[in-house]
């Protein structure tokens, strides 16, 4: 028996289930006949066709009318879910082009916009290209407030207190934090951050890597009493890069200016790492393009982390 259903040739035909259940429904091929639009010869002869091919009669004549075979009857109810299915694939195909259209927001700490910001518009212009991406920067506490509001798609950054019960947050990645500044302000510092190092600085520190910094033990009172505090990442950055300050930095933010000479880093032992995570709202069903942007993250933060092994500072 063939197992295909074809709308033309040889094999089952989803037109002769629609009228097996038909007739089932109306009990007669003569009422079905009227029902379908079409003559009583062709029906009949589509039905025999249809039991030719399965190998069994689906159909008991009677005298009032007919009734299904025991295979009759399984037929008609399995014939229900698939020609459901078949009813369905118009409004899911329809659905799934008009998701293609859509946009994609997305929220970014700005420790993270240098790393993840431009790289992402690019990936996601190549495998879909007819959805756009939209990135917003902002504090994770307010990307959660977003979040929640379902005014983010998706939400990227450090993992703390605002991954709250109303986000479902996946961890996407580490970055690794580093003692940064000028190769001026660095000289002395050995080949390590240590609580006397960062105590004789004169630090800049963001109230998130703060905390950060203060999880760590030995470190907690420097952390709590020595630096200014300054809630604009952006300005610490060229606070440090102009020689007034250190600071304590993510990989990710300061790889370009590591690169460049414009910053110099030390690392800390052991290594000082900071989560990250992808979130979103709990319970929300995410479109394909949102669990790609996701994987991507995965991808670009594992890149950061080779290049870091490779790369010391």
């Amino acid at each position: 028996m063939h197992s295909s259903l074809r709308n033309r040739g040889g094999g089952m035909e989803i037109r002769q289930i629609q009228y097996f259940t038909a007739i089932v429904r109306e009990g007669s091929f003569s009422r079905a006949a009227r029902k379908l639009h079409i003559g009583q010869p062709a029906l009949s002869k589509q039905i025999k066709a249809l039991e030719r091919e399965l190998g069994v009669d689906l159909l008991v004549r009677l005298p009032e009318g007919v009734r299904p075979t025991l295979a009759g009857s399984r037929l008609d109810e399995m014939s229900h879910t698939f020609l459901g299915y078949v009813e369905d694939i118009g409004s899911a195909v329809r659905e799934a082009a008009a998701a293609q259209t859509e946009t994609v927001t997305l929220g970014l700490s700005p420790s993270l916009v240098p790393a993840l910001a431009g790289h992402l518009e690019r990936r996601f212009a190549d495998e879909f290209p007819h959805t756009r991406i939209e990135i917003v920067e902002a504090l994770p506490m307010f990307l959660a407030e977003w979040l929640e509001e379902d005014r983010l798609d998706l939400g990227v950054f450090t993992l703390s207190s605002y991954a709250t019960r109303h986000l479902s947050a996946v961890e996407v990645g580490s970055d690794e934090m580093l003692l940064a500044g000028t190769e001026a302000t660095l000289a002395g510092v050995g080949e390590h951050a240590t609580p006397d190092t960062i105590g004789s600085l004169r630090l800049a520190l963001t109230p998130g890597f703060r905390d950060l910094l203060h999880s760590r033990p030995e470190f907690a009172g420097v952390a709590q009493h020595s630096g200014s505090g300054i809630d604009s990442l952006h300005l610490v950055r060229d606070l440090v890069a102009r020689g007034e300050y250190c600071s304590v930095l993510p990989y990710t933010f300061i790889q370009a200016d590591l690169d460049r000479g414009v910053l110099a880093a030390v690392g800390f032992n052991p290594i000082l790492e900071r989560k990250l995570v992808a979130a979103t709202r709990a319970g929300r069903r995410l479109p394909p393009a949102v669990r790609s942007v996701v994987e991507m993250v995965r991808e670009r933060l594992g890149e950061f982390t080779e290049l870091r092994r490779c790369h010391p500072a």
